[in-house]
């Protein structure tokens, strides 16, 4: 398992690499990164996720269908209420960078990157799993997590659940569940299965384009608490919690990968749309998604 995992974190890395020599060669520029993106999460991320979750989900598995939404979400909640007491290693009386601390807490990269260590675990069909998981999480993010960064902000910020993905979800799994995938005709299937296998490398590239911005580099003493809390601490007592619950051995091995996930790029996004530390959302989920190469594979080779 450790080496699979290894080998899914290159793979991250590599795609990475290609957008930020992308960035530096002058292929992808500033304004062209949020036009990719929006392409991306609304209309190809949609199409992998509805033919995921239509190949993957199990009738016969409908009974413990819940359960992930409900790992996801308790893991936001859990996650934040350790945050308010971890905030205070900050050292500082910052409240900017306190409510923005708060908000790394919530919110880890649940889909992008453990969509590839996923797949080289477990195969294409666990994918429907972890957009499941997405979907509590989610809900937490865009309650809580925007919530803790400017609670006047949480009413619009709820709008922003309901995606495209979040609508394809939904779809996926009641035809999933009703009629079955032989209602949807095999040539439009192969059209969004094929659509759809872009969306992954595409945003990985994109988000690798974005961590190449100057000044996203800088090591400061909030910046090392928050790598410390993020991918020790949290991911430490979420296991231990996790171990406590009658969880199923896939549930949990599958839920352990998502909370051992760095800072998400996206918090530089949500901090300067609601509110919150833009200069430390960057640095942390710059410097958190580096060191996820090592504290990942360790993390797994103790556990498993």
């Amino acid at each position: 398992m450790t080496q699979k995992i290894i080998l899914a974190i290159i793979e991250i890395f590599g795609l990475f690499l290609i957008g930020g020599i992308a960035r530096r060669l002058n292929y992808i520029k500033d304004s062209e990164v949020d036009r990719w993106s929006r392409l991306t999460l609304d209309i190809f991320l949609p199409m992998f996720t509805f033919s995921t979750i239509l190949n993957g989900v199990d009738r016969g598995a409908i009974k413990e269908l819940w359960i992930w939404p409900a790992i996801g979400l308790g893991q936001v909640l859990f996650a934040t209420t350790m945050g308010f007491i971890l905030q205070y290693g900050l050292h500082g009386k910052d409240a900017v960078r306190r409510r923005t601390f708060l908000h790394f807490c919530a919110f880890n990269n649940y889909t992008y990157l453990p969509v590839i260590i996923f797949r080289n675990l477990w195969g294409e069909e666990s994918l429907s799993m972890l957009f499941l998981m997405g979907v509590g999480s989610a809900l937490g993010v865009w309650t809580i997590g925007v919530a803790v960064l400017n609670a006047s902000n949480v009413k619009s910020a709820v709008k922003n659940v309901v995606t495209p993905n979040l609508v394809s979800i939904i779809a996926a799994l009641i035809i999933a569940l009703t009629v079955g995938k032989s209602a949807i005709p095999d040539l439009l299937m192969h059209v969004i299965s094929r659509a759809g296998s872009i969306a992954i490398p595409l945003i990985l590239i994109l988000i690798g384009s974005s961590l190449m911005k100057k000044g996203y580099l800088r090591i400061t003493w909030p910046v090392v608490w928050i790598s410390v809390v993020r991918l020790v601490i949290l991911p430490f007592f979420s296991i231990m919690i996790l171990k406590m619950l009658p969880l199923p051995r896939h549930i949990f091995e599958a839920a352990v990968i998502v909370v051992l996930m760095p800072i998400a790029v996206a918090t530089v996004f949500m901090t300067r749309r609601y509110g919150g530390h833009p200069d430390y959302a960057a640095s942390g989920a710059v410097i958190t998604t580096l060191l996820s190469m090592i504290t990942v594979p360790v993390a797994v080779w103790l556990l498993f």
